[in-house]
């Protein structure tokens, strides 16, 4: 079976995620197809996680988080970027996303990119995460 290096995983971003992966030299999966095998045979993920308002995860993520418990993340580095919501509102809940990451054994590398954020960097921060993936 193949071995990915870097999988960019998103939902309704696309376009985003292809110029992430075009820059990191990776392959892009949309979340709706993508599946354990997938994670468990990429060394490294980025994550263009979608929040709705109060904080819930898309129901696509939803779906996906529960893919990720069941996953073996021992030893994959994944960057995060928040694609919807902004820092304010989902920090908390990025955290909380990210936390059960850690639990199950990946290394979140770099700052979350708030991507609604005005401050908002996406060459900056490829270039911050890249070495760490």
């Amino acid at each position: 079976m193949k071995h990915e290096s870097i999988v960019v995983v998103y939902d309704s971003c696309q376009a985003i995620a292809e110029e992430i992966a075009d820059k990191l030299g990776a392959e892009t999966v949309s979340v709706q197809s993508m599946n354990v095998r997938q994670i468990e045979n990429s060394q490294s993920l980025v994550l263009a996680v979608e929040f709705q308002d109060g904080g819930n995860l898309s129901p696509h993520w939803q779906y996906a988080s529960q893919m990720f418990r069941c996953a073996s993340l021992r030893g994959k580095n994944l960057a995060v970027m928040v694609a919807h919501g902004n820092r304010h509102d989902n920090g908390i809940y990025a955290d909380a996303f990210c936390r059960e990451l850690r639990e199950n054994g990946a290394h979140i590398v770099g700052d979350y990119l708030y991507a609604d954020s005005p401050k908002c960097n996406l060459y900056n921060w490829i270039c911050a995460i890249s070495p760490n993936l």
